[in-house]
């Protein structure tokens, strides 16, 4: 029986509330399931009370997690290169898999001193195709950089985790790449049964005829919570008879700020609902006839991909991962930015409770299909088996 291969995350920091840290949860947990081991070697580490679950998670699932406070990518101590040589030797890790562009240089570095290849997942949050949106303005002056940098400290594979970040590696920046998108646990991430949904609805305070439209995401601007209260105080005065209802899941240093946005009378304080963080997403998605998504700039949104397997259709703004998730009509829709009218008028189609269910019942066969686990980590082995065979053959040579 050959060895049990192993594979060192390398992370500048854990903030275990965000989409970086729920991949890497996802991931890690497929990785472990075919046999790999997974050994988190990051900056520090960032929890609450809240999200201390996703912490407990991953101190879990992998062999080892080791935490530099003092964690400086781009200019590594000494000491810190020494003891991840270390860690190397202790658990014969055999790549490095990198996620965030700044650890680039660390993994370069160590590509030196270890002699172990490394892929890198790419987690920019890109714009999409709309002409208007801030790509020319905050994306396309750095080009050039990312030219430089990627040329110079890039491993072998850059993983895109969406076909806007595939695209925008090979037109934009001239560089090789392997898109896998991220996956979902498609078997918890399942519609619920009636029962199931009514439950959770009760849980909530919320009324089955109720009409439940959810955004997930920190409460910061950049998520686009000001778009849709403004699309849900148009489709309140455009379908007087409908009871919509607005729940927004999340935590973020705009809090109150977006409170005061969405506050304004009476009746604002009947149909916007703050949970806070959640711990248990699914909840929120199985409770929910429409996922929102109005955010200004997005990486890939894999809260998307969850709500869609869970049966929530999804309406979100052409950002990263738009073209990956969704079929015009048919698997939800994609609105221009900061476009409440758009938001409204899609929403107001989802009203028709028969066609909304129709739409659901399309997300779930492409989602379990397209951001199944399984795949991602089956082509995300695939990558490692490459290098591993790479580092096997140098080995060989020398």
């Amino acid at each position: 029986m050959g060895k049990q291969k192993t594979v060192g995350f390398l992370l500048k920091r854990v903030d275990c509330n965000d989409g970086v840290a729920s991949h890497c949860e996802t991931l890690i947990h497929g990785l472990k399931a075919v046999g790999w081991r997974v050994v988190l070697i990051t900056g520090p580490v960032h929890y609450d009370a809240v999200s201390v679950r996703r912490f407990e998670a991953l101190k879990d699932l992998v062999e080892e997690w080791v935490v530099f406070e003092q964690m400086r990518p781009l200019l590594p101590s000494l000491a810190c290169i020494r003891s991840i040589k270390e860690i190397v030797k202790k658990h014969g890790i055999d790549l490095f898999h990198v996620h965030g562009y700044s650890m680039l240089v660390l993994a370069r570095i160590l590509r030196m001193v270890t002699g172990l290849h490394g892929v890198a997942t790419f987690h920019p949050s890109l714009h999409g195709d709309d002409p208007t949106m801030l790509k020319a303005a905050v994306l396309r002056p750095k080009i050039r950089k990312y030219q430089i940098y990627l040329r110079t400290f890039a491993p072998k594979a850059l993983i895109a985790l969406s076909s806007d970040i595939e695209r925008f590696l090979t037109q934009d920046v001239g560089f090789h790449r392997s898109k896998i998108l991220a996956g979902s646990d498609t078997k918890y991430f399942r519609p619920p049964s009636p029962e199931e949904r009514q439950t959770i609805r009760q849980k909530l305070g919320l009324q089955e005829e109720d009409l439940v439209c959810t955004l997930v995401g920190r409460l910061n601007w950049n998520k686009g919570h000001d778009v849709l209260i403004e699309a849900v105080r148009q489709t309140r005065k455009r379908l007087p008879g409908i009871s919509l209802k607005c729940l927004f899941a999340g935590g973020g240093n705009q809090e109150q700020q977006i409170k005061d946005y969405a506050f304004v009378s009476d009746n604002d304080s009947r149909c916007f609902f703050f949970l806070g963080y959640v711990e248990d997403l699914r909840e929120v998605y199985w409770a929910s006839d429409i996922f929102a998504l109005p955010s200004r700039s997005e990486g890939f949104a894999l809260v998307v991909a969850e709500a869609m397997c869970c049966g929530t259709v999804p309406i979100r703004t052409p950002g990263g991962g738009a073209r990956d998730q969704i079929e015009e009509g048919k698997t939800g829709y994609v609105i221009p930015f900061d476009d409440a009218e758009a938001l409204s008028k899609a929403i107001q189609k989802l009203a028709n409770r028969d066609f909304r269910l129709q739409t659901g019942k399309q997300c779930v066969e492409y989602a379990s299909l397209v951001f199944d686990q399984e795949l991602m980590v089956k082509r995300t082995v695939e990558v490692y088996g490459e290098f591993c065979k790479m580092g096997a053959r140098e080995s060989l040579e020398t």
